[in-house]
């Protein structure tokens, strides 16, 4: 993180005992995800895939950026990107020959699904715009809250540690349905008070 010239940390929370690190903004995103020497703390193959996928992340979003970027080649490279993505394992495990996979079919989240299958049409659709109209404070408004609210202060996937628990996306959904209910049928929720700690 030095040689790219990134403030980067990692820090031991003390009430918590818990890891915090900071939270790397705009053009440091683009500099760790453009420049950061993998090697130096994963394996050589695993490195060399990792590295081949940002650097197809880092060139689709330089394609979204770019108002002279085709749709249609967009579309194309987008669905090469997923295929490197979901790379799946090779050889036999516990073998030198052994490459572990990148990432599983449920790893893709609404994001990429966007990125893959539908931003190639919004440019079509929206060429006199630009896609750089379009702003996603909104989503990542919504995203803040429901992180705010279901993982802060607890362990991975809302707290769950069982596998038979609900993930935290349909917790997520449910708290969403439930609030909706209410709000609009003006319904009572209680009268008696009810002490939650998050």
């Amino acid at each position: 993180m030095n040689r790219i010239k990134v403030n980067f940390h990692f820090w031991q929370e003390k009430r918590c005992q818990t890891w915090s690190f900071t939270s790397l903004m705009g053009q440091d995103k683009l500099k760790v995800l453009q420049f950061f020497d993998l090697s130096i703390i994963l394996p050589p193959t695993r490195a060399r895939a990792i590295r081949m996928l940002w650097d197809g992340f880092y060139d689709l979003y330089m394609d979204i950026r770019n108002p002279a970027t085709n749709s249609k080649t967009f579309k194309r490279n987008a669905k090469m990107w997923l295929k490197i993505f979901l790379t799946p394992s090779t050889g036999v495990s516990n073998n030198d020959n052994f490459v572990q996979d990148l990432y599983r079919p449920n790893d893709i989240t609404p994001y990429i699904h966007v990125l893959v299958f539908h931003i190639h049409e919004f440019m079509e659709k929206h060429k006199k715009w630009k896609l750089k109209s379009f702003s996603c404070a909104a989503v990542k408004n919504k995203n803040h809250q429901q992180v705010s609210q279901f993982f802060q202060k607890t362990l991975r996937d809302g707290g769950n540690d069982g596998a038979n628990q609900k993930s935290a996306i349909v917790q997520i959904l449910e708290f969403e349905n439930r609030k909706l209910h209410y709000n609009i049928n003006d319904s009572q929720v209680t009268s008696k008070i009810i002490k939650l700690q998050v």
